[in-house]
């Protein structure tokens, strides 16, 4: 394990002895005119009727921030949960929804676990060119899981010429990191390849550890511009010590697990006709899991026990693409998907042989078919129309579709609205028997419809955006526990209740002058158990709150950045009031958690600044003003973490 966690660091140096390398401007922008994963094609800001965000890989590193999560808490309606330090669990509940509601990509793999949670704990910002939020239902789409929202993240691609770029910094809590890419290009082909460690003690006085490596790269062949291919690869290793047991009480000091991820993509285009164009990707995502725990119980031997899961995710879709006039393209494909997951747990004396409790494997597949009409009309309204058809094994076909507006009412104001619906695949465990549960083959997926409608303004000669959004969601047939009665007394899993997630957004960026790039979000939203079944048994009663979702959240960001290399920012974000249950009592009742805020604070001082080679100085403190606060409770969050180092870019 220390072994491939070492990897990412050899791949570095080795890279840092590279010698011919070109500078490269700093690109301070947060939003890109093109995005990707909204439609089925490159669509413009214009073009689309969701509310996206778009963030740099580039200004990410710049400000120090090498996790996608505390990225991504700046997002409108995005709220992170950390289950306590650095490598803790750490969950995405967008706008309100469930934290299996997001779907993530990385270069268009889905990396989700079967029935949609995803573990942003290992996700760095590593040789990330930019990420890609989309908020809304996308299941019609990208299928499954994409119920409140879309985070894809977008490997560097190289370009011409060759650059290298390499990081160093340590601080607070025994943290250290260490990165470096290359980039470059010749003739057809282009190439990204990076490494990084990442590592700290914790934030607890003992067996808090934990270290992250990644490997990543890309690489495009083209062809003019009659076609082109992508292959891109992600691999990551991780572990994580932690003496917390589920109250978040420091009791054990040999609890650690692991995570190895492999993610491998490709993306083939081919101009067919002048307006026909034919798409080809493929994917593959692996991760494994390990989970050991010692224990020593008052009277007797030592004991250990062991869990392994392994899932795996292979995509392929093909698709083509006839652009016509008025902005017209209509699309129509087809996706196959195969999920397969596997599991084991064993537990015995330390020292003798290990006897397994409990195994577990399934697998699945799924053919989506799909088709999207993107137009204009009248050279005020851009409408979108797309419909599609999931035709799984283990659950019946299910179909979803979006029917969307956007109205230009004077250049500089669009109004748009929306209707979609999406769906959430049961998972595995929750279909299928496991040591626990009996197998509840008959669940069905889980549903939502949205209604949306957004206004976005532009004032100052686009010095000054300003963009709106109302949203009104509603999830049905949610998936619950029902517990089990004798005689094994085994629990089950049955559609039992509906929520809605009712709110609005509110967001402005303004760039006064050259360098200088302010924001301000603010988001309210309502989740609120909103339906019981007659059977349900639960302690859940219409109109609860869903916990450790806030009511109100924001975010404002400030910062200047010099035209020789030198940056200040200054973030804060604050979540409000919400909800959770305290697991220290049975049956754990509903606590409310307070409100918090934390201000981080980063600068880039140049030391070295040339055509060839910038040399800089970087700090960063996270939660400034040190303060105490909870995402869940009894799980304390880091308090101020102080980090400086050097970047360099030749």
């Amino acid at each position: 394990m220390k072994l491939i966690l070492i990897l990412p660091a050899i791949a570095a140096a080795a890279t840092i002895t590279a010698s011919t390398v070109v500078a490269q401007a700093p690109d301070t922008a947060t939003l890109t005119p093109i995005v990707v994963s909204a439609t089925k094609g490159p669509a413009t800001r214009e073009m689309l009727t969701q509310a996206v965000t778009v963030l740099s890989g580039e200004d990410l590193r710049r400000r120090g921030i090498t996790r996608v999560s505390e990225a991504l808490r700046e997002v409108p309606g995005a709220t992170l949960v950390q289950n306590g330090s650095y490598g803790a669990v750490t969950s995405l509940f967008l706008r309100g929804g469930e934290s299996r509601y997001t779907k993530v990509l990385i270069d268009g793999v889905p990396v989700n676990s079967p029935g949609g949670f995803f573990d942003f704990s290992h996700l760095t910002t590593d040789n990330i060119e930019r990420i890609e939020i989309v908020r809304g239902p996308a299941s019609v789409v990208y299928g499954a899981d994409a119920v409140s929202g879309i985070v894809q993240i977008f490997t560097r691609k190289g370009g011409a010429g060759r650059q290298l770029r390499a990081g160093v910094r340590g601080g607070s809590y025994g943290s250290f990191d260490v990165d470096a890419d290359v980039a470059g290009g010749t003739g057809p082909v282009t190439f990204t390849a990076g490494g990084a460690t990442h590592s700290t003690d914790g934030v607890l006085p003992f067996n808090n550890q934990y270290a992250n490596g990644t490997l990543s790269t890309a690489a495009t062949f083209s062809d003019a511009d009659r076609s082109s291919a992508t292959i891109s690869a992600r691999y990551s290793a991780a572990e994580f010590h932690y003496p917390t047991d589920f109250t978040g009480a420091p009791v054990d000091s040999n609890a650690y697990r692991t995570q190895h991820r492999f993610t491998v993509g490709l993306d083939a285009r081919r101009q067919l006709l002048r307006s026909l164009e034919g798409r080809l990707l493929a994917g593959s995502n692996e991760v494994s899991d390990l989970t050991e725990d010692l224990t020593e119980p008052p009277v007797g031997a030592s004991t250990r026990s062991v869990f392994r899961s392994r899932a795996r995710r292979n995509t392929a879709e093909g698709r083509l693409t006839f652009v016509g006039p008025q902005k017209t393209s209509v699309t129509a494909g087809i996706a196959y998907e195969r999920e397969r997951e596997r599991s084991s747990s064993a537990d015995g004396l330390l020292g003798g042989e290990l006897i397994p409790s409990d195994a577990f494997l399934a697998a699945r597949s799924n053919v989506g078919y799909y088709g999207e009409l993107l137009g204009e009309a009248s050279n005020v309204i851009l409408y979108t129309l797309s419909g599609r058809l999931d035709d799984n094994s283990d659950y019946e076909r299910f179909s979803t579709y979006r029917l969307g507006a956007s109205l230009r009412i004077i250049p500089a104001l669009r109004v748009r609205a929306a209707v979609s619906t999406a769906f959430n695949a049961p998972a595995f465990n929750q279909l299928r028997p496991t040591l626990f549960t009996t197998g509840s083959p008959n669940l069905d997926p889980e549903r939502s419809r949205t209604a949306e409608v957004g206004l976005e303004a532009r004032a100052l000669r686009d010095l000054l955006r300003i963009e709106a959004n109302v949203f009104r969601q509603r999830f049905d047939d949610l998936i619950q526990f029902v517990n089990g009665g004798p005689p094994d007394f085994k629990g089950s899993f049955a559609n039992l209740a509906g929520a809605t997630a009712n709110g609005y957004e509110a967001e402005a960026e303004l760039r006064p002058w050259q360098g200088v790039h302010a924001r301000l979000s603010y988001t309210v939203v309502e989740p609120r158990v909103s339906r019981l079944a007659p059977t349900y048994e639960g302690d859940q009663k219409v109109g609860d709150a869903l916990i450790r979702r806030p009511s109100h959240s924001g975010a404002a960001s400030l910062g200047y950045f010099t035209g020789r290399g030198g940056s200040i920012s200054v973030a804060a974000t604050y979540i409000g009031k919400r909800a959770d249950l305290d697991f220290a009592e049975f049956p754990s009742p509903t606590v409310t958690l307070p409100s918090s805020s934390r201000v981080d604070l980063s600068g880039e001082q140049p030391l070295v600044y040339s055509d060839r080679a910038t040399i800089s100085l970087t700090g960063r403190v996270e939660n400034l003003f040190d303060r105490r606060y909870e995402d869940v409770l009894r799980f304390a969050a880091p308090g101020r973490a102080v980090f400086v180092g050097l970047r360099a870019s030749f």
